[in-house]
C-alpha cells in the first residue's frame, strides 16, 4: 500500500506553452499536490531558469531570510538580487501563473513553449534548448551526484 505525504511534492516533467499574456499551466497534479496553493513566487535561478515556489516553501524561505544579519552583505546580496526579480502570481481558474518579461528573458524562454521539472519541495521552468544542456552536463556527473544524495 503506498502511504499518501503530508507534504507538497513535484514530481516529473511536463511541456507546456507559453501563451501570449506570457502565462504558463501548472499540471493539475501539482496544483492538487499544492493543498490548492492560490499564489506561487517565481525566482530567477542561478542556473538561467525558473523556479517557482508554493506558498509553504516560500513560508520556509521567508524563516531563513530573517536569520541573516545585517553584516552577512554576501547573503544579502544574493536575497536582493533574488528577491528583486522575483514574481508572485496567483493561480488563475484554469491552473495559470503569469510569468514577467524579465523573467523569461532570465530563462531564454523566447519561442513560447517552457519545460516544467518537478524538484520535489519545488518546480523549475525551462527552456528546452537549456534544460537539454543541463541534462546533457548532468549526466556525466549523474553517479557522483546521487552519491552525495545519499541514493
Amino acid at each position: 500500500m503506498v502511504k499518501a505525504l503530508k507534504r507538497t511534492v513535484f514530481v516529473g516533467t511536463f511541456r507546456h506553452s507559453v501563451d501570449e499574456k506570457k502565462r504558463v499551466a501548472i499540471p493539475a497534479k501539482w496544483r492538487a499536490a499544492a493543498s490548492g496553493a492560490s499564489e506561487f513566487f517565481v525566482l530567477p535561478d542561478p542556473k538561467n531558469c525558473l523556479v517557482v515556489l508554493p506558498e509553504s516553501a516560500m513560508e520556509k524561505m521567508l524563516e531563513r531570510a530573517d536569520d541573516i544579519s545585517i553584516g552577512e552583505y554576501e547573503r544579502r546580496d544574493v536575497l536582493r538580487l533574488i528577491s528583486s526579480k522575483a514574481h508572485a502570481s496567483p493561480c488563475d481558474s484554469q491552473g495559470r501563473i503569469a510569468l514577467t518579461e524579465e523573467l523569461l528573458r532570465h530563462a531564454g524562454i523566447d519561442n513560447g513553449e517552457a519545460v516544467l521539472v518537478g524538484v520535489l519541495t519545488r518546480f523549475e521552468i525551462w527552456s528546452p534548448a537549456r534544460l537539454a544542456e543541463v541534462e546533457r552536463n548532468s549526466q556525466a556527473n549523474f553517479a557522483e551526484a546521487a552519491k552525495q544524495l545519499g541514493l
